[in-house]
C-alpha cells in the first residue's frame, strides 16, 4: 500500500533512528536545565488545556443546547485560527501587547518578558479545537434526559452538571489532550514569544539540532517527548469515539442568561481567537502613527518577495497533491481493513512535531537532508493526517447497501468505488485537501530545519524580519503576514466542502 510505504520511510524509520541515536541517552534527561524545560513544557500546555476547557466547555454547551442567530458561521469561522500560520498569530499578539504594541502604550503594560503572550497564542490556536469538541459531545446529549432532570426539579445548571457533563465527559477530555499536545508540541509560537527564559522543549531540540548540531541530546528529548505524545494520543483515540447519540434537530431560541452567556463567552473567543488576525492586517496598514501603504510598497518592491511567494505557493500545491492521493488511499484503506492499529497511525503526524520529524530525518537520511524532494515529502507528511482525519468519518457513514448494490449490478471494486464511495465522499475529501493545503502554506518547524536559502517561503521570509529591530521591519513582516493569512484563507475557502473537520 503506497500510502503505508510513504508513512513508514517519512515518519517510522526517522522516529526510529531518532530512538537509536538518543532514546538510551538518560544523562540528558538528568539535567536540571532539561528538567526545568520539560516542566515548563508541560506547565504551559497544562495550563492552556484547563483555560480552554474552562472558557470552551460552558460556551459549547449553550450552544448545543440553544439556537442563536450565526452559530452555523460563528462555529465554521472557528476554523480559521486553526489553519492561520503560526507567524501570523505572532505578529498579531506582538501588534497588540508586545513591547511596541497598540494594547501596550494604552495601558503601560508590557506583556513581552512574561509567559502570557505565549498563554494567549496556545489559546487563539486551540480554544477553537475545544469549543468544536466540546460542543459535539454536548450535542449528543439526548435532549429528554435533560427534560426529565427538570421535571424532577433540577435547575438548568444543576441538571447540566449531573446529566450532560458526564455523558459529554469523552469528548471534553479528547478535547482538552488535544489543546495540551498542540500547546506541548507548538514550535513557532514560543521560539518567537516565549524568548531563552520561556523556552520549551521543542525550541530546545531546535537549538541542539540546526544551531549546536548536538544530535545525540536533540534526539534523547524527542525520544521522551515522543513517549508523552503516543500515550497521549492512545488515550485520544479511545475517548474521541466514546460518543453516543444524535444531536437534537429543534432547539429553544437562547433567551435570559443563556444569551447572556453566550454573549460573553462568545464575546471572549471571538476576542482571544480573531483580534490577532485584524492587529496583523490593520498594523500592516496604518503602523503606529497613521494610514500608509509604505510597508506594502517595501515588501512588493523587494526583489525577493516574488521568490517568496512563488517558492510557497510552488511547495504547497506538490503537498496537496500527494497528500489528497495518498490521504484518500490511506483512509479507504483503513476503512476496508476496519483496523484501530491504522486509525491510531494516522494521527501520529499530527502528534510528533515538524522539528522533531527534521531532525529524525537529518539523522536517517543525511544525504537526502538538505534537499528539495525531501522537504516536500515532510511537507506531505504533515499534510496528510488531515485529510485522512477528514476522510474517514465519511467513508464510515457510507450505506454498505450502496456498494453491495454496485458490486451485485457487475461493477468491479475500483469502478465500484469511483462511481459510488468518490461522489459521496468528496465533500470531506475537499474539507481535509482545503485544512492540508491551508496548514501547509504556513508551515514553518520543518521549513526552518530542512530549508535552503534559494527555497524560502513566506514564512521564513517573514520570521526573518520579525528578527531585525525596527518599526518598519515590523510593519513589512505585518504585510508579509497579511498576504499568508489571505492566501490560507482563500485556500480553505474555496477547496472546503463543509466537512473539514479534525477528529
Amino acid at each position: 500500500m503506497p500510502a503505508l510505504l510513504f508513512t513508514a520511510l517519512l515518519l517510522a524509520v526517522p522516529l526510529a533512528r531518532t530512538l537509536l541515536e538518543g532514546g538510551l541517552n538518560l544523562e540528558v534527561w538528568r539535567d536540571p536545565y532539561f528538567q526545568g524545560r520539560l516542566v515548563w513544557t508541560l506547565a504551559q500546555a497544562s495550563g492552556t488545556a484547563v483555560l480552554a476547557l474552562l472558557l470552551g466547555a460552558p460556551l459549547a454547551y449553550l450552544l448545543s443546547r440553544f439556537e442563536v442567530p450565526g452559530k452555523r458561521l460563528f462555529l465554521r469561522l472557528l476554523l480559521l485560527p486553526f489553519v492561520t500560520p503560526t507567524l501570523v498569530a505572532v505578529l498579531g499578539l506582538s501588534a497588540l501587547l508586545g513591547p511596541r504594541g497598540w494594547v501596550t502604550r494604552w495601558t503601560g503594560m508590557d506583556l513581552s518578558e512574561t509567559p502570557t503572550l505565549l498563554v494567549l497564542g496556545n489559546l487563539f490556536f486551540n480554544l477553537p479545537v475545544m469549543v468544536r469538541l466540546a460542543y459535539g459531545g454536548f450535542s449528543r446529549v439526548p435532549p429528554g434526559l435533560l427534560g426529565a432532570a427538570r421535571t424532577l426539579g433540577a435547575s438548568a445548571w444543576r441538571s447540566a452538571l449531573s446529566v450532560a457533563l458526564p455523558l459529554a465527559l469523552p469528548g471534553l477530555a479528547a478535547g482538552a489532550i488535544l489543546v495540551f499536545l498542540y500547546s506541548a508540541l507548538s514550535f513557532g509560537l514560543p521560539l518567537a514569544l516565549g524568548g531563552e527564559r520561556y523556552a520549551t522543549l521543542e525550541v530546545e531540540i531546535y537549538t541542539l539540532t540546526a544551531l549546536q548540531l548536538r544530535l545525540p541530546e536533540a534526539s534523547a528529548l524527542i525520544a521522551g517527548q515522543l513517549l508523552l505524545t503516543l500515550l497521549a494520543t492512545w488515550t485520544y483515540t479511545r475517548l474521541i469515539h466514546g460518543g453516543q447519540g444524535v444531536p437534537a434537530a429543534v432547539l429553544p431560541r437562547a433567551r435570559g442568561s443563556a444569551l447572556g452567556g453566550i454573549l460573553l463567552l462568545g464575546g471572549a473567543t471571538v476576542l482571544i481567537c480573531f483580534a490577532p488576525l485584524l492587529a496583523v492586517v490593520t498594523r500592516g496598514l496604518l503602523g503606529t502613527t497613521g494610514p500608509t501603504l509604505g510597508y506594502w510598497q517595501g515588501v512588493l518592491s523587494d526583489e525577493g518577495t516574488p521568490l517568496l511567494l512563488g517558492n510557497t505557493l510552488r511547495f504547497a500545491a506538490a503537498a496537496l497533491l500527494g497528500a489528497s492521493f495518498l490521504g484518500a488511499l490511506y483512509a479507504l484503506g483503513a476503512w476496508l481493513a476496519r483496523s484501530r492499529l491504522l486509525d491510531v497511525l494516522s494521527l501520529l503526524p499530527l502528534m510528533v512535531s515538524p522539528v522533531s520529524l527534521a531532525a529524525g530525518y537529518l539523522l536517517a537520511y543525511p544525504v537526502l537532508a538538505a534537499t528539495l524532494p525531501m522537504l516536500l515529502a515532510a511537507y506531505t507528511l504533515l499534510a496528510l493526517p488531515l485529510v485522512v482525519r477528514s476522510l474517514l468519518p465519511a467513508l464510515r457513514a457510507l450505506p454498505p447497501r450502496l456498494l453491495e448494490a454496485a458490486r451485485t449490478l457487475g461493477a468491479r471494486p475500483i469502478p465500484a468505488h469511483r462511481s459510488v464511495t468518490l461522489p459521496l465522499t468528496l465533500p470531506a475529501l475537499r474539507g481535509g485537501a482545503a485544512l492540508a493545503l491551508a496548514t501547509v502554506l504556513g508551515e514553518f518547524g520543518a521549513t526552518l530545519v530542512l530549508t535552503r536559502p534559494e527555497w524560502a517561503t513566506l514564512s521564513t521570509g517573514l520570521y526573518e524580519r520579525l528578527g531585525r529591530p525596527g518599526e518598519r521591519n515590523l510593519g513589512e513582516a505585518c504585510a508579509l503576514a497579511t498576504v499568508l493569512l489571505l492566501l490560507s484563507t482563500a485556500a480553505f475557502g474555496v477547496l472546503d466542502g463543509g466537512e473539514g473537520e479534525v477528529t
